[in-house]
Protein backbone atom coordinates (compact mmCIF):
# COMPACT_ATOMS: atom_id res chain seq x y z
CA UNK A 1 0.00 0.00 0.00
CA UNK A 2 1.20 3.52 -0.79
CA UNK A 3 1.14 6.13 1.98
CA UNK A 4 2.05 9.84 1.95
CA UNK A 5 2.74 11.75 5.18
CA UNK A 6 2.73 15.56 5.18
CA UNK A 7 3.94 18.01 7.80
CA UNK A 8 6.51 20.62 8.78
CA UNK A 9 10.09 19.65 8.01
CA UNK A 10 12.03 22.71 9.11
CA UNK A 11 13.74 20.26 11.44
CA UNK A 12 13.39 16.53 11.10
CA UNK A 13 9.73 15.74 11.82
CA UNK A 14 10.30 12.72 14.04
CA UNK A 15 6.57 12.06 14.31
CA UNK A 16 6.27 11.54 10.56
CA UNK A 17 9.54 9.64 10.39
CA UNK A 18 8.56 7.22 13.16
CA UNK A 19 5.25 6.54 11.44
CA UNK A 20 7.01 6.06 8.11
CA UNK A 21 9.40 3.55 9.69
CA UNK A 22 6.55 1.53 11.20
CA UNK A 23 4.64 1.41 7.91
CA UNK A 24 7.74 0.43 5.94
CA UNK A 25 8.40 -2.27 8.51
CA UNK A 26 4.98 -3.66 7.54
CA UNK A 27 5.91 -3.60 3.86
CA UNK A 28 4.20 -0.39 2.76
CA UNK A 29 5.67 2.27 0.45
CA UNK A 30 5.89 5.59 2.32
CA UNK A 31 6.80 9.12 1.21
CA UNK A 32 7.39 12.00 3.62
CA UNK A 33 6.33 15.25 1.93
CA UNK A 34 7.48 18.52 3.57
CA UNK A 35 4.78 21.17 4.05
CA UNK A 36 6.34 24.22 5.66
CA UNK A 37 4.13 27.13 4.60
CA UNK A 38 0.83 28.04 3.00
CA UNK A 39 2.65 28.93 -0.23
CA UNK A 40 3.43 25.22 -0.69
CA UNK A 41 -0.19 24.03 -0.78
CA UNK A 42 -0.38 23.76 -4.58
CA UNK A 43 2.94 21.94 -4.86
CA UNK A 44 2.19 19.48 -2.06
CA UNK A 45 -1.32 18.76 -3.32
CA UNK A 46 -0.06 18.12 -6.84
CA UNK A 47 2.84 15.97 -5.63
CA UNK A 48 0.70 13.79 -3.38
CA UNK A 49 -2.11 13.44 -5.92
CA UNK A 50 0.40 12.26 -8.52
CA UNK A 51 1.65 9.60 -6.10
CA UNK A 52 -1.93 8.27 -5.78
CA UNK A 53 -1.48 6.86 -2.25
CA UNK A 54 -4.26 4.88 -0.64
CA UNK A 55 -3.65 6.78 2.64
CA UNK A 56 -2.50 10.39 3.08
CA UNK A 57 -1.72 11.70 6.57
CA UNK A 58 -1.49 15.28 7.82
CA UNK A 59 0.56 16.20 10.90
CA UNK A 60 -1.69 18.93 12.40
CA UNK A 61 0.18 19.78 15.57
CA UNK A 62 0.12 23.58 15.76
CA UNK A 63 -2.95 25.79 16.11
CA UNK A 64 -1.26 28.59 14.18
CA UNK A 65 -1.06 26.44 11.05
CA UNK A 66 -4.37 24.58 11.35
CA UNK A 67 -6.16 26.63 8.68
CA UNK A 68 -3.32 25.93 6.23
CA UNK A 69 -3.75 22.19 6.74
CA UNK A 70 -7.50 22.45 6.20
CA UNK A 71 -6.82 24.31 2.95
CA UNK A 72 -4.32 21.63 1.95
CA UNK A 73 -6.91 18.92 2.63
CA UNK A 74 -9.38 20.73 0.39
CA UNK A 75 -6.71 21.25 -2.31
CA UNK A 76 -5.94 17.53 -2.30
CA UNK A 77 -9.58 16.73 -3.03
CA UNK A 78 -9.81 19.43 -5.69
CA UNK A 79 -6.70 17.97 -7.34
CA UNK A 80 -8.40 14.59 -7.59
CA UNK A 81 -7.04 12.72 -4.56
CA UNK A 82 -9.52 9.94 -3.77
CA UNK A 83 -7.69 8.03 -1.05
CA UNK A 84 -8.24 8.08 2.71
CA UNK A 85 -7.23 11.39 4.30
CA UNK A 86 -6.37 11.17 8.00
CA UNK A 87 -5.00 13.88 10.30
CA UNK A 88 -3.27 13.63 13.66
CA UNK A 89 -1.35 15.71 16.16
CA UNK A 90 -2.39 17.90 19.07
CA UNK A 91 -4.66 20.33 17.23
CA UNK A 92 -6.37 17.62 15.18
CA UNK A 93 -6.88 15.41 18.24
CA UNK A 94 -8.46 18.13 20.41
CA UNK A 95 -10.71 19.26 17.56
CA UNK A 96 -11.44 15.92 15.88
CA UNK A 97 -15.24 16.17 15.89
CA UNK A 98 -15.13 19.79 14.75
CA UNK A 99 -12.88 18.96 11.79
CA UNK A 100 -14.98 16.02 10.61
CA UNK A 101 -18.22 17.98 10.97
CA UNK A 102 -16.98 21.06 9.12
CA UNK A 103 -14.34 19.85 6.67
CA UNK A 104 -15.57 16.96 4.50
CA UNK A 105 -12.13 16.57 2.93
CA UNK A 106 -11.01 14.68 6.06
CA UNK A 107 -12.02 11.04 6.47
CA UNK A 108 -10.69 10.46 9.98
CA UNK A 109 -8.64 11.87 12.84
CA UNK A 110 -6.16 9.86 14.92
CA UNK A 111 -6.29 10.69 18.63
CA UNK A 112 -3.21 8.78 19.80
CA UNK A 113 0.47 8.64 18.92
CA UNK A 114 0.35 7.92 15.23
CA UNK A 115 2.37 4.74 14.72
CA UNK A 116 -0.25 2.22 15.83
CA UNK A 117 -3.19 4.25 14.50
CA UNK A 118 -1.71 4.23 10.99
CA UNK A 119 -0.67 0.60 11.25
CA UNK A 120 -4.22 -0.43 12.14
CA UNK A 121 -5.67 1.90 9.51
CA UNK A 122 -3.71 0.11 6.77
CA UNK A 123 -5.11 -3.19 8.05
CA UNK A 124 -8.73 -2.06 8.43
CA UNK A 125 -9.19 0.61 5.79
CA UNK A 126 -12.57 -0.89 4.88
CA UNK A 127 -13.71 -1.12 8.51
CA UNK A 128 -12.80 2.10 10.35
CA UNK A 129 -14.65 0.97 13.45
CA UNK A 130 -11.90 -1.59 14.02
CA UNK A 131 -9.15 1.03 14.35
CA UNK A 132 -8.55 1.89 18.04
CA UNK A 133 -8.25 5.58 18.86
CA UNK A 134 -9.73 6.77 15.56
CA UNK A 135 -12.41 9.44 15.16
CA UNK A 136 -14.38 8.92 11.93
CA UNK A 137 -17.74 9.23 10.21
CA UNK A 138 -20.19 6.40 10.00
CA UNK A 139 -22.11 5.72 6.82
CA UNK A 140 -24.97 7.92 8.08
CA UNK A 141 -22.59 10.85 8.60
CA UNK A 142 -22.47 10.73 12.40
CA UNK A 143 -19.06 11.25 13.98
CA UNK A 144 -17.85 8.61 16.42
CA UNK A 145 -14.67 7.91 18.40
CA UNK A 146 -13.40 4.36 18.69
CA UNK A 147 -12.13 3.28 22.13
CA UNK A 148 -8.37 3.62 22.41
CA UNK A 149 -5.80 1.20 23.74
CA UNK A 150 -3.67 4.10 24.92
CA UNK A 151 -0.20 4.95 23.79
CA UNK A 152 2.54 2.30 23.73
CA UNK A 153 4.46 1.71 26.94
CA UNK A 154 7.52 0.11 25.33
CA UNK A 155 9.24 2.73 23.17
CA UNK A 156 12.09 0.30 22.48
CA UNK A 157 9.70 -1.73 20.33
CA UNK A 158 9.48 1.07 17.78
CA UNK A 159 11.82 1.02 14.77
CA UNK A 160 14.22 3.93 14.43
CA UNK A 161 12.82 6.89 12.46
CA UNK A 162 13.14 6.83 8.69
CA UNK A 163 16.15 8.91 7.64
CA UNK A 164 16.71 10.35 4.19
CA UNK A 165 18.83 13.49 4.17
CA UNK A 166 20.65 15.43 6.86
CA UNK A 167 21.33 19.11 7.44
CA UNK A 168 24.94 19.98 8.19
CA UNK A 169 26.76 22.57 10.28
CA UNK A 170 30.43 23.06 9.50
CA UNK A 171 30.26 19.93 7.30
CA UNK A 172 28.96 17.78 10.15
CA UNK A 173 25.51 16.17 9.80
CA UNK A 174 22.90 16.78 12.49
CA UNK A 175 20.08 14.41 13.47
CA UNK A 176 17.16 14.68 15.87
CA UNK A 177 16.63 11.96 18.48
CA UNK A 178 13.88 11.31 21.04
CA UNK A 179 14.86 9.49 24.22
CA UNK A 180 11.43 9.90 25.84
CA UNK A 181 7.86 10.93 25.15
CA UNK A 182 5.64 13.17 27.20
CA UNK A 183 6.45 15.22 30.27
CA UNK A 184 6.26 14.73 34.02
CA UNK A 185 4.88 18.20 34.85
CA UNK A 186 1.52 19.88 34.19
CA UNK A 187 2.19 23.48 33.15
CA UNK A 188 -0.89 25.63 32.55
CA UNK A 189 0.19 26.63 29.03
CA UNK A 190 1.01 23.09 27.85
CA UNK A 191 -1.44 20.57 26.38
CA UNK A 192 0.61 17.40 26.88
CA UNK A 193 -1.36 16.09 29.87
CA UNK A 194 -4.74 16.78 28.30
CA UNK A 195 -3.59 15.22 25.04
CA UNK A 196 -2.69 11.96 26.78
CA UNK A 197 -6.09 11.91 28.44
CA UNK A 198 -7.73 12.60 25.09
CA UNK A 199 -5.77 9.84 23.38
CA UNK A 200 -6.87 7.07 25.70
CA UNK A 201 -4.74 7.26 28.81
CA UNK A 202 -1.57 5.39 29.64
CA UNK A 203 1.50 6.91 31.19
CA UNK A 204 2.13 10.41 29.93
CA UNK A 205 5.90 10.11 30.44
CA UNK A 206 7.82 7.15 29.07
CA UNK A 207 11.49 6.75 28.20
CA UNK A 208 13.66 4.45 26.13
CA UNK A 209 16.35 2.18 27.48
CA UNK A 210 19.97 3.31 27.32
CA UNK A 211 20.78 0.32 25.08
CA UNK A 212 18.10 1.35 22.59
CA UNK A 213 19.21 5.01 22.52
CA UNK A 214 22.86 4.04 22.12
CA UNK A 215 21.98 1.72 19.23
CA UNK A 216 20.25 4.55 17.34
CA UNK A 217 23.04 7.02 18.03
CA UNK A 218 25.61 4.44 16.93
CA UNK A 219 23.75 3.79 13.68
CA UNK A 220 23.54 7.50 12.90
CA UNK A 221 27.18 8.00 13.85
CA UNK A 222 28.75 5.18 11.83
CA UNK A 223 26.30 4.80 8.92
CA UNK A 224 25.47 8.44 8.25
CA UNK A 225 28.41 10.29 9.79
CA UNK A 226 26.21 12.23 12.20
CA UNK A 227 28.18 14.18 14.78
CA UNK A 228 25.56 16.61 16.10
CA UNK A 229 22.61 15.15 18.00
CA UNK A 230 19.58 17.30 18.75
CA UNK A 231 17.64 15.57 21.53
CA UNK A 232 14.05 16.73 21.04
CA UNK A 233 12.59 15.50 24.34
CA UNK A 234 10.28 18.01 26.02
CA UNK A 235 12.58 17.53 29.00
CA UNK A 236 15.74 15.49 28.55
CA UNK A 237 15.90 14.81 32.30
CA UNK A 238 14.10 12.40 34.59
CA UNK A 239 12.05 13.72 37.55
CA UNK A 240 14.65 12.46 40.03
CA UNK A 241 18.00 14.31 39.65
CA UNK A 242 20.03 11.37 40.99
CA UNK A 243 18.45 8.93 38.56
CA UNK A 244 18.91 11.43 35.74
CA UNK A 245 22.65 11.63 36.42
CA UNK A 246 22.85 7.82 36.57
CA UNK A 247 21.05 7.61 33.22
CA UNK A 248 23.42 10.10 31.59
CA UNK A 249 26.40 8.25 33.02
CA UNK A 250 25.10 4.97 31.56
CA UNK A 251 24.61 6.63 28.17
CA UNK A 252 28.13 8.05 28.26
CA UNK A 253 29.55 4.62 29.11
CA UNK A 254 27.57 2.88 26.35
CA UNK A 255 28.60 5.39 23.67
CA UNK A 256 32.27 5.36 24.66
CA UNK A 257 32.24 1.55 24.67
CA UNK A 258 30.93 1.57 21.10
CA UNK A 259 33.49 4.10 19.90
CA UNK A 260 31.14 7.10 19.63
CA UNK A 261 33.30 10.14 20.40
CA UNK A 262 33.71 13.70 19.18
CA UNK A 263 29.99 14.52 19.26
CA UNK A 264 27.99 17.63 20.09
CA UNK A 265 24.55 17.43 21.70
CA UNK A 266 21.65 19.85 22.21
CA UNK A 267 18.91 19.32 24.80
CA UNK A 268 15.81 20.91 26.35
CA UNK A 269 15.43 21.12 30.11
CA UNK A 270 13.48 22.55 33.03
CA UNK A 271 15.54 24.71 35.39
CA UNK A 272 14.74 22.47 38.36
CA UNK A 273 16.36 19.55 36.49
CA UNK A 274 19.80 21.14 36.19
CA UNK A 275 22.52 19.84 38.53
CA UNK A 276 26.29 20.20 38.33
CA UNK A 277 26.72 16.43 38.24
CA UNK A 278 24.40 15.93 35.28
CA UNK A 279 25.81 18.86 33.30
CA UNK A 280 29.34 17.62 33.95
CA UNK A 281 28.47 14.24 32.45
CA UNK A 282 26.63 15.76 29.50
CA UNK A 283 29.58 18.05 28.84
CA UNK A 284 31.68 14.96 28.21
CA UNK A 285 29.10 13.91 25.60
CA UNK A 286 29.57 17.26 23.88
CA UNK A 287 26.82 19.41 25.37
CA UNK A 288 26.80 22.70 23.47
CA UNK A 289 23.18 23.91 23.65
CA UNK A 290 20.43 23.94 26.29
CA UNK A 291 16.99 25.36 25.62
CA UNK A 292 15.99 26.20 29.17
CA UNK A 293 12.34 26.53 30.24
CA UNK A 294 12.66 29.76 32.21
CA UNK A 295 9.19 31.10 31.25
CA UNK A 296 8.77 33.72 34.01
CA UNK A 297 10.70 35.17 36.94
CA UNK A 298 7.79 36.62 38.90
CA UNK A 299 6.44 34.46 41.71
CA UNK A 300 2.89 35.26 40.55
CA UNK A 301 3.73 34.26 36.99
CA UNK A 302 5.30 30.96 38.02
CA UNK A 303 2.28 30.15 40.17
CA UNK A 304 -0.30 31.13 37.54
CA UNK A 305 1.54 29.08 34.91
CA UNK A 306 1.74 26.13 37.33
CA UNK A 307 5.44 25.79 36.72
CA UNK A 308 6.20 24.13 40.09
CA UNK A 309 9.61 25.77 39.88
CA UNK A 310 11.29 28.25 42.23
CA UNK A 311 13.06 31.44 41.19
CA UNK A 312 16.14 30.19 43.02
CA UNK A 313 16.15 27.07 40.84
CA UNK A 314 16.05 29.17 37.67
CA UNK A 315 18.96 31.31 38.84
CA UNK A 316 20.91 28.25 39.93
CA UNK A 317 20.38 26.56 36.56
CA UNK A 318 21.61 29.63 34.68
CA UNK A 319 24.67 29.86 36.93
CA UNK A 320 25.58 26.19 36.39
CA UNK A 321 25.07 26.33 32.63
CA UNK A 322 26.93 29.61 32.16
CA UNK A 323 29.84 28.24 34.14
CA UNK A 324 29.82 25.28 31.75
CA UNK A 325 30.01 27.81 28.91
CA UNK A 326 27.29 26.33 26.68
CA UNK A 327 24.74 28.02 24.43
CA UNK A 328 21.68 28.76 26.56
CA UNK A 329 18.45 30.01 24.99
CA UNK A 330 15.13 30.54 26.68
CA UNK A 331 11.70 32.10 26.28
CA UNK A 332 9.95 34.43 28.70
CA UNK A 333 6.16 34.20 28.94
CA UNK A 334 6.12 37.86 29.90
CA UNK A 335 2.33 38.05 29.78
CA UNK A 336 -0.28 35.69 31.21
CA UNK A 337 -3.96 36.37 31.98
CA UNK A 338 -3.38 37.79 35.46
CA UNK A 339 -0.10 39.65 34.92
CA UNK A 340 0.29 42.90 36.86
CA UNK A 341 2.87 45.65 36.31
CA UNK A 342 5.12 44.59 39.23
CA UNK A 343 5.41 41.14 37.56
CA UNK A 344 6.55 42.78 34.33
CA UNK A 345 9.05 44.89 36.25
CA UNK A 346 10.43 41.76 37.92
CA UNK A 347 11.03 40.20 34.53
CA UNK A 348 12.60 43.40 33.22
CA UNK A 349 15.02 43.37 36.16
CA UNK A 350 15.86 39.77 35.32
CA UNK A 351 16.64 40.78 31.72
CA UNK A 352 18.84 43.60 32.99
CA UNK A 353 20.88 41.23 35.16
CA UNK A 354 21.10 38.35 32.68
CA UNK A 355 22.18 39.79 29.36
CA UNK A 356 24.58 37.00 28.48
CA UNK A 357 22.10 34.48 27.04
CA UNK A 358 19.84 34.82 23.97
CA UNK A 359 16.12 34.91 24.75
CA UNK A 360 12.73 35.71 23.32
CA UNK A 361 9.47 36.81 24.94
CA UNK A 362 5.77 36.46 24.22
CA UNK A 363 2.36 35.89 25.81
CA UNK A 364 1.23 32.56 27.23
CA UNK A 365 -1.33 31.33 24.71
CA UNK A 366 -4.53 29.48 25.60
CA UNK A 367 -4.23 26.41 23.41
CA UNK A 368 -6.95 23.76 23.41
CA UNK A 369 -6.75 21.39 26.36
CA UNK A 370 -4.43 23.58 28.43
CA UNK A 371 -5.02 24.79 31.95
CA UNK A 372 -5.12 28.36 30.65
CA UNK A 373 -7.88 27.50 28.20
CA UNK A 374 -9.96 25.87 30.96
CA UNK A 375 -9.39 28.79 33.33
CA UNK A 376 -10.33 31.46 30.80
CA UNK A 377 -13.36 29.53 29.62
CA UNK A 378 -14.57 29.15 33.21
CA UNK A 379 -14.07 32.89 33.80
CA UNK A 380 -15.83 33.69 30.50
CA UNK A 381 -12.73 35.52 29.27
CA UNK A 382 -11.94 33.24 26.34
CA UNK A 383 -12.13 34.98 22.96
CA UNK A 384 -11.41 33.86 19.41
CA UNK A 385 -12.36 30.50 17.98
CA UNK A 386 -11.11 26.97 17.41
CA UNK A 387 -8.37 28.17 15.07
CA UNK A 388 -6.92 30.47 17.68
CA UNK A 389 -8.20 31.35 21.13
CA UNK A 390 -7.56 34.84 22.41
CA UNK A 391 -7.95 36.74 25.68
CA UNK A 392 -7.36 40.10 27.29
CA UNK A 393 -5.15 40.57 30.32
CA UNK A 394 -7.17 41.42 33.42
CA UNK A 395 -5.00 44.45 34.23
CA UNK A 396 -5.71 47.20 31.69
CA UNK A 397 -2.20 48.65 31.79
CA UNK A 398 -0.64 45.22 31.26
CA UNK A 399 -3.01 44.62 28.35
CA UNK A 400 -1.86 47.92 26.83
CA UNK A 401 1.76 46.85 27.41
CA UNK A 402 1.10 43.55 25.61
CA UNK A 403 -0.61 45.22 22.65
CA UNK A 404 2.24 47.70 22.21
CA UNK A 405 5.00 45.11 22.68
CA UNK A 406 3.33 42.59 20.39
CA UNK A 407 3.10 45.18 17.61
CA UNK A 408 6.50 46.77 18.16
CA UNK A 409 8.42 43.50 18.49
CA UNK A 410 6.46 41.43 15.99
CA UNK A 411 9.27 41.27 13.43
CA UNK A 412 12.01 40.89 16.03
CA UNK A 413 10.21 38.12 17.95
CA UNK A 414 8.22 36.09 15.46
CA UNK A 415 9.67 36.45 11.96
CA UNK A 416 11.69 33.50 10.59
CA UNK A 417 14.51 36.04 10.28
CA UNK A 418 13.75 37.87 13.51
CA UNK A 419 16.59 39.36 15.49
CA UNK A 420 15.99 37.23 18.59
CA UNK A 421 16.22 33.99 16.60
CA UNK A 422 19.26 35.39 14.79
CA UNK A 423 20.83 36.16 18.15
CA UNK A 424 20.40 32.50 19.09
CA UNK A 425 21.82 31.42 15.73
CA UNK A 426 25.05 33.38 16.18
CA UNK A 427 25.71 31.80 19.57
CA UNK A 428 24.65 28.37 18.26
CA UNK A 429 27.25 28.56 15.45
CA UNK A 430 29.95 29.82 17.78
CA UNK A 431 29.40 27.01 20.28
CA UNK A 432 29.43 24.36 17.56
CA UNK A 433 32.66 25.68 16.13
CA UNK A 434 34.06 25.78 19.63
CA UNK A 435 33.15 22.13 20.13
CA UNK A 436 34.69 20.88 16.91
CA UNK A 437 37.47 23.40 16.23
CA UNK A 438 38.45 25.11 19.48
CA UNK A 439 41.93 25.67 18.10
CA UNK A 440 40.53 28.15 15.55
CA UNK A 441 38.82 30.51 17.95
CA UNK A 442 40.34 33.72 19.19
CA UNK A 443 39.27 35.68 22.20
CA UNK A 444 38.49 38.53 19.81
CA UNK A 445 35.91 36.41 18.00
CA UNK A 446 34.49 35.21 21.29
CA UNK A 447 34.21 38.81 22.47
CA UNK A 448 32.37 39.80 19.28
CA UNK A 449 29.83 37.01 19.78
CA UNK A 450 29.27 37.76 23.45
CA UNK A 451 29.00 41.47 22.78
CA UNK A 452 26.42 40.93 20.01
CA UNK A 453 24.27 38.81 22.31
CA UNK A 454 24.42 41.34 25.10
CA UNK A 455 23.81 44.32 22.82
CA UNK A 456 20.73 42.63 21.36
CA UNK A 457 19.37 41.76 24.79
CA UNK A 458 20.17 45.20 26.17
CA UNK A 459 18.40 46.83 23.24
CA UNK A 460 15.28 44.72 23.83
CA UNK A 461 15.41 45.56 27.52
CA UNK A 462 15.75 49.29 26.83
CA UNK A 463 12.81 49.29 24.39
CA UNK A 464 10.62 47.35 26.81
CA UNK A 465 11.49 49.84 29.56
CA UNK A 466 10.26 52.65 27.30
CA UNK A 467 6.97 50.80 26.90
CA UNK A 468 6.79 50.26 30.66
CA UNK A 469 7.22 53.97 31.37
CA UNK A 470 4.57 54.83 28.79
CA UNK A 471 1.88 52.45 30.11
CA UNK A 472 2.66 53.44 33.71
CA UNK A 473 1.45 56.97 33.00
CA UNK A 474 -0.99 56.68 30.08
CA UNK A 475 -4.73 56.31 30.43
CA UNK A 476 -5.30 52.65 29.38
CA UNK A 477 -8.79 53.66 28.23
CA UNK A 478 -7.25 55.96 25.59
CA UNK A 479 -6.79 53.57 22.61
CA UNK A 480 -5.72 56.28 20.17
CA UNK A 481 -2.69 57.15 22.29
CA UNK A 482 -1.80 53.48 22.68
CA UNK A 483 -2.04 52.82 18.95
CA UNK A 484 0.04 55.88 18.13
CA UNK A 485 2.78 54.88 20.57
CA UNK A 486 2.72 51.28 19.26
CA UNK A 487 3.31 52.52 15.71
CA UNK A 488 6.13 54.77 16.91
CA UNK A 489 7.76 51.90 18.82
CA UNK A 490 7.43 49.54 15.84
CA UNK A 491 9.39 51.92 13.64
CA UNK A 492 11.93 52.47 16.40
CA UNK A 493 12.43 48.74 17.17
CA UNK A 494 12.60 47.73 13.50
CA UNK A 495 15.24 50.36 12.81
CA UNK A 496 17.41 49.21 15.68
CA UNK A 497 16.85 45.56 14.72
CA UNK A 498 18.15 46.26 11.23
CA UNK A 499 21.38 47.71 12.58
CA UNK A 500 21.92 44.83 14.99
CA UNK A 501 21.05 42.27 12.33
CA UNK A 502 23.82 43.65 10.10
CA UNK A 503 26.29 43.23 12.96
CA UNK A 504 25.14 39.64 13.49
CA UNK A 505 25.59 38.89 9.78
CA UNK A 506 29.13 40.23 10.00
CA UNK A 507 29.90 37.89 12.90
CA UNK A 508 28.31 34.88 11.17
CA UNK A 509 30.45 35.60 8.11
CA UNK A 510 33.46 35.81 10.42
CA UNK A 511 32.59 32.40 11.92
CA UNK A 512 32.20 30.90 8.44
CA UNK A 513 35.50 32.40 7.32
CA UNK A 514 37.21 31.03 10.42
CA UNK A 515 36.06 27.54 9.50
CA UNK A 516 36.73 27.83 5.76
CA UNK A 517 40.24 29.22 6.26
CA UNK A 518 41.39 26.63 8.73
CA UNK A 519 45.01 26.77 7.58
CA UNK A 520 45.36 30.46 8.44
CA UNK A 521 44.03 32.78 11.16
CA UNK A 522 40.64 34.33 10.51
CA UNK A 523 40.60 38.09 11.04
CA UNK A 524 37.70 40.35 11.92
CA UNK A 525 35.45 40.97 8.92
CA UNK A 526 35.79 44.35 7.28
CA UNK A 527 39.61 44.61 7.49
CA UNK A 528 41.32 45.68 4.25
CA UNK A 529 43.76 43.18 2.79
CA UNK A 530 46.60 45.70 2.98
CA UNK A 531 45.99 46.52 6.65
CA UNK A 532 48.91 45.44 8.82
CA UNK A 533 48.21 42.40 10.94
CA UNK A 534 48.15 43.47 14.59
CA UNK A 535 50.62 41.57 16.73
CA UNK A 536 47.90 40.65 19.20
CA UNK A 537 46.10 38.55 16.56
CA UNK A 538 49.01 36.12 16.58
CA UNK A 539 48.31 35.24 20.19
CA UNK A 540 47.95 31.61 21.19
CA UNK A 541 44.34 30.40 21.06
CA UNK A 542 43.00 28.63 24.13
CA UNK A 543 41.29 25.36 23.13
CA UNK A 544 38.14 24.13 24.86
CA UNK A 545 38.97 21.48 27.46
CA UNK A 546 35.63 21.21 29.26
CA UNK A 547 34.35 22.87 32.45
CA UNK A 548 37.38 21.69 34.38
CA UNK A 549 39.50 23.96 32.22
CA UNK A 550 37.48 26.95 33.38
CA UNK A 551 37.73 26.23 37.08
CA UNK A 552 40.75 28.32 38.04
CA UNK A 553 43.73 30.13 36.57
CA UNK A 554 47.21 28.71 36.74
CA UNK A 555 49.63 26.45 34.89
CA UNK A 556 51.82 27.15 31.87
CA UNK A 557 48.98 28.42 29.68
CA UNK A 558 48.14 31.29 32.04
CA UNK A 559 51.56 32.21 33.41
CA UNK A 560 52.27 35.91 33.25
CA UNK A 561 48.63 36.99 32.71
CA UNK A 562 47.40 38.86 35.77
CA UNK A 563 43.87 37.40 35.81
CA UNK A 564 44.59 33.95 34.40
CA UNK A 565 43.20 32.80 31.04
CA UNK A 566 39.69 32.35 32.32
CA UNK A 567 37.05 31.92 29.62
CA UNK A 568 34.40 33.12 32.05
CA UNK A 569 34.17 36.55 33.65
CA UNK A 570 36.56 37.24 36.51
CA UNK A 571 34.49 37.42 39.73
CA UNK A 572 34.49 40.95 41.14
CA UNK A 573 35.97 39.91 44.48
CA UNK A 574 38.84 38.18 42.69
CA UNK A 575 39.31 41.23 40.46
CA UNK A 576 39.52 43.56 43.47
CA UNK A 577 41.94 41.25 45.23
CA UNK A 578 44.30 41.02 42.27
CA UNK A 579 44.20 44.75 41.57
CA UNK A 580 44.84 45.71 45.21
CA UNK A 581 48.35 47.01 45.92
CA UNK A 582 50.55 44.20 47.13
CA UNK A 583 52.17 44.37 50.53
CA UNK A 584 55.84 45.20 49.98
CA UNK A 585 57.86 42.04 49.64
CA UNK A 586 54.79 39.90 49.03
CA UNK A 587 53.08 38.69 45.84
CA UNK A 588 49.35 38.88 45.35
CA UNK A 589 48.06 35.48 46.43
CA UNK A 590 46.18 33.46 43.86
CA UNK A 591 42.52 32.95 44.70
Amino acid sequence: MKCALMGAELEENLGLRYMAAVLEQDGHEVSVVPFNSESEISRVAAEVTQMAPQIAGLSMVFTGRAREFCRLAQALRENGFTGHLVAGGHFASFNAEFLLQNFPAFDSIGLCEGEEVLRQLTRHLDDLGAVPGLCHRRADGTVVINPSRGNPENLDALPFPKRTTFHTYFDRPIASVLTSRGCWRDCAFCSINAWYERSGGGRKFRYRSIENIAAEVKELYFRHGVRIFNFQDDNFFLPNPVRAAERFDALRTALRRDGVTGTAIAIKARPDSITRESIGILDELGLFRVFLGVENLAENGLRHLNRKCEVSQILNALEILNQSDVHIAYNLLLFEPDTVLPDILTNLRFMERHLENPFNFCRAEAYAGTGLERKLRAEQRLLGDTFGFDYRLKDARCEAFHQIANHAFFERNFSDFGLHYFNMQVDFYFQLLRRFHPELLTQTLRAAVRNFIKQTNLDTYECLCQIYDFVARVDPEHPAAIRAFAREMREYVDGRSSRLHREGERILAWLDATYENRQAPAFPMGRRDDDPVPAWLACRVMPYTGPAGLAAPGGEATRGFPFGALETAVPYELFKKRMAPAVPGEEVAAA
